[in-house]
C-alpha cells in the first residue's frame, strides 16, 4: 500500500491518496485532478522533465512537493521555480537508475504525453525510443573498449608466442658459445704454456689489449644499436609532427552563451506551450462535448445561441469562441515549431563543440607523444654521443697498446692476446644470451594466461553483441505477440500491425517501420480512428515493457488520456496491462461504471479548478 501527500502538483493544490496492489482507478469528472495525480506519480518516480516536457509544478506556485510512504521506504520530492521561471526537481525519487527511469517513462507511464504514443499518433519513427535502454547501456562503446583491450592482450600474446618460438635459437646460441668458450680456453692454456716455456712475458700487456679490444667491440655494437634506435625514433617523430600539422583547430564557436540563452528560451517556450495546451484542451473539450452549460449561461434563440464567456463574462457565440480557439491552436503550432528549431540548434551546437573537443584531444595527444618522442630522441642522442666518444677513446687506446705490443710481443703473444680478447667477447655475449633466455622464458610463461584472457574478452564481446542483437529482435517478436493479443481482445477495425525491420550487415536492427494492415492491404496510421491509434501506441510500449523487463524495474504502470476508448474497451485495456507491474493506476470518468479494484476519489482534493469556482462565486 502506498500513501501519497501532494502539494502544488499540476492542478492539485493539496491532496492525499492511497494506492493498493493491483488495479487502482482514479474516477472523476474533468478538472478534478485525475491527470494531475498521474503527473504526481511520474514526478515522485523521478521521470518528470524527460523528453522535453516540463516538471509538474502548479502554475503560479513557487514550490511543490510529493511525499510517498510505502511499506519498505519513504520518498520525498520537491519542485522549485527559479526567478527565471525554470522548474527544478530535487529530493529522493523512487527510481534512481537511468535505465530504469527511461524504461518507466517510455514503457510504463502511458499517459497522453507518453513519447511512444505521441510518435505513433503522429506517424513518426519510434526506433530510437524502443532502443533507448540499449543506448543508455552504451553497448557499442563497451564493445569497442573490449575490442581495444583484446587487441592489447593479443599483441602481448603474440609477443609471448614469438618469445617461445625464439627460445630454441637462443638456447642453441648459448650451447654454441659454451662450446666455443671451452675450445678457446683450452687454446689459451696451450698458448700460455708455450709462452711460459719460451720465457716471453709482456708484463700483462696482452691482457690489457685483449680487454680494450673486447670493450671496443662491445662499444661499437652499442653505437650501432643506438643509431638504429635513434633512426626509428626520429621516423616516428616525423610521422607524429606530420599528423599534428594536418590538424586544424578552428576558433572555438561562442556556443556556451548561445546555448544557455537558447536553452532558457526552450524552457520558456515549453512553459508557454504547456499553458496554452492546457487552456486549449480544456476549452476545446467543453465546446466539442457541447457542455457549455456546465461553465456558462447560454441564451438560446432562433438566430443562434448567445453565450456568456466563462472567463470575462462578455456575451459571445460558440462560433466566435471556436474561432478564437483556432487562433490559439495556430499560436501553439508556431511555438512548437520555434521550439523544434531551437532544439535542432542546440543539437548542432553540441555536435560542433564535440567535434572541436575531439580535435583538441587529438592535438593534445599528439603533442604529448611528440614531447615524449623528442625527449627519447634527445636521451638517445646523448647516449650515442657518449658511446661514440668512448669508442674513439678506446680506438686510440687500442692503437697505442698495439703499437707498444709490436715492440714488446712476439707472434705467440699476439696469438694469446687474440684468444683472450675473443674469450672476453664470447663471455660477454654468453651473459647477454643467458639474460635474453631468462626474459623469453618469463614471457613464455605468460602465454597461457594471456590466451585465457583473450578468450575471456572474446566471450564477453560475443555476449555483448548477442545481447544487443537479441534485444533488438525480441522487440519485434514481443510486438507481434502483444499485437496478436490486442487484436483478439479489442477486435479493432484493422487486421493487425507489424514492425518491419531494416538490418545492418551484422544483422543488427537499425530501424523499425510500423506497418498497419486493414482489409488485406497496408494503410497509414492516420487512417485509423483515434482510439485505434492510441491502442497501437500502447501495444508498441507493451513490446518495450516485455523486452526490457519493466515489471522488475518499475513498481507501477500508469494509464491516462484514453478517452477515445469506450468504457468496455478501457476495462479490457486494464486487464491487458494487469501483469505489467505490481500496481496499475488508470483514470476514468464516473459514467464508465465499476472497474473493480481500488477506487481513488479526488473529491477531497483542493484543485485549481476549485479555486476558480470559488473566485467566480465571490464575484
Amino acid at each position: 500500500m502506498w500513501d501519497f501527500r501532494i502539494t502544488n502538483i499540476a492542478g492539485i493544490q493539496s491532496g492525499e491518496a492511497t494506492v493498493h496492489d493491483g488495479l487502482n482507478v482514479v474516477q472523476a469528472s474533468n478538472f478534478m485532478g485525475k491527470s494531475s495525480f498521474v503527473g504526481a506519480i511520474q514526478t515522485v518516480m523521478g521521470t518528470s522533465g524527460m523528453y522535453g516536457e516540463s516538471h509538474t509544478l502548479t502554475e503560479d506556485a513557487d514550490e511543490g512537493a510529493i511525499q510517498l510512504d510505502t511499506a519498505e521506504a519513504s520518498y520525498d520530492v520537491e519542485l522549485t521555480r527559479s526567478e527565471t521561471g525554470t522548474v527544478t526537481r530535487r529530493g529522493t525519487p523512487v527510481l534512481t537508475d537511468e535505465t530504469d527511469r527511461t524504461c518507466a517513462r517510455l514503457f510504463a507511464f502511458l499517459g497522453e504525453n507518453n513519447p511512444i504514443r505521441a510518435r505513433v499518433r503522429n506517424g513518426e519513427d519510434v526506433t530510437d525510443l524502443l532502443l533507448a535502454p540499449l543506448d543508455i547501456e552504451d553497448i557499442d562503446e563497451q564493445i569497442e573498449t573490449l575490442k581495444r583491450e583484446r587487441a592489447s592482450v593479443d599483441r602481448r600474446l603474440q609477443s609471448a608466442q614469438q618469445a617461445a618460438s625464439n627460445i630454441p635459437s637462443v638456447q642453441e646460441a648459448i650451447h654454441t658459445l659454451e662450446r666455443e668458450l671451452t675450445d678457446l680456453r683450452e687454446q689459451r692454456e696451450t698458448v700460455e704454456q708455450r709462452v711460459a716455456e719460451d720465457g716471453s712475458d709482456d708484463d700483462g700487456l696482452s691482457d690489457e689489449l685483449a680487454d680494450k679490444r673486447s670493450r671496443l667491440t662491445t662499444t661499437e655494437q652499442t653505437v650501432s644499436r643506438l643509431e638504429k634506435r635513434l633512426e626509428r625514433t626520429e621516423t616516428r617523430l616525423e610521422e607524429k609532427r606530420a599528423a599534428l600539422g594536418d590538424i586544424e583547430i578552428p576558433e572555438e564557436p561562442a556556443v556556451s552563451a548561445d546555448m544557455a540563452d537558447t536553452e532558457a528560451r526552450i524552457d520558456d517556450l515549453e512553459l508557454k506551450i504547456d499553458l496554452l495546451e492546457g487552456l486549449y484542451r480544456a476549452n476545446q473539450r467543453v465546446l466539442e462535448e457541447d457542455e457549455v452549460d456546465l461553465v456558462s449561461t447560454v441564451d438560446r434563440s432562433v438566430i443562434g445561441d448567445e453565450v456568456e464567456c466563462w472567463v470575462c463574462g462578455a456575451a459571445t457565440t460558440t462560433a466566435d469562441m471556436q474561432e478564437r480557439l483556432d487562433t490559439l491552436q495556430e499560436r501553439l503550432e508556431s511555438l512548437r515549431e520555434e521550439r523544434s528549431t531551437l532544439q535542432a540548434e542546440i543539437t548542432e551546437m553540441q555536435a560542433a563543440k564535440q567535434r572541436l573537443e575531439e580535435k583538441r584531444q587529438r592535438k593534445a595527444t599528439l603533442e604529448e607523444e611528440i614531447g615524449n618522442l623528442t625527449a627519447d630522441a634527445d636521451e638517445v642522442r646523448g647516449e650515442l654521443q657518449q658511446a661514440k666518444d668512448r669508442r674513439a677513446r678506446l680506438r686510440e687506446e687500442v692503437e697505442e697498446l698495439e703499437g707498444r705490443r709490436e715492440d714488446a710481443e712476439e707472434s705467440l703473444s699476439e696469438e694469446l692476446t687474440d684468444i683472450k680478447a675473443e674469450i672476453r667477447t664470447h663471455e660477454a655475449e654468453l651473459s647477454e644470451q643467458r639474460s635474453r633466455l631468462d626474459e623469453l622464458e618469463t614471457q613464455r610463461e605468460t602465454a597461457d594466461e594471456l590466451a585465457e584472457e583473450k578468450e575471456r574478452f572474446s566471450e564477453e564481446l560475443t555476449d555483448l553483441r548477442n545481447r544487443k542483437t537479441e534485444k533488438q529482435w525480441e522487440i519485434k517478436e514481443q510486438f507481434d505477440d502483444a499485437m496478436a493479443d490486442a487484436i483478439d481482445r479489442f477486435a479493432p477495425g484493422f487486421d493487425g500491425a507489424r514492425l518491419d525491420v531494416k538490418t545492418t550487415e551484422e544483422n543488427e536492427i537499425e530501424a523499425f517501420d510500423l506497418v498497419i494492415a486493414r482489409d488485406g492491404r497496408e494503410t497509414d496510421i492516420a487512417n485509423l480512428s483515434e482510439g485505434e491509434q492510441e491502442l497501437v501506441g500502447i501495444v508498441v510500449a507493451v513490446a518495450g515493457q516485455r523486452t526490457f523487463g519493466v515489471s522488475e524495474r518499475v513498481p507501477v504502470v500508469v494509464l491516462d488520456g484514453i478517452s477515445q476508448l469506450s468504457a468496455e474497451n478501457l476495462r479490457r485495456l486494464t486487464d491487458y496491462l494487469s501483469g505489467a507491474s505490481e500496481v496499475l493506476v488508470t483514470t476514468a470518468y464516473p459514467e464508465a461504471g465499476d472497474f473493480g479494484g481500488h477506487r481513488i476519489s479526488p473529491e477531497a482534493w483542493e484543485t485549481v479548478s476549485d479555486e476558480d469556482v470559488r473566485a467566480a462565486q465571490s464575484d
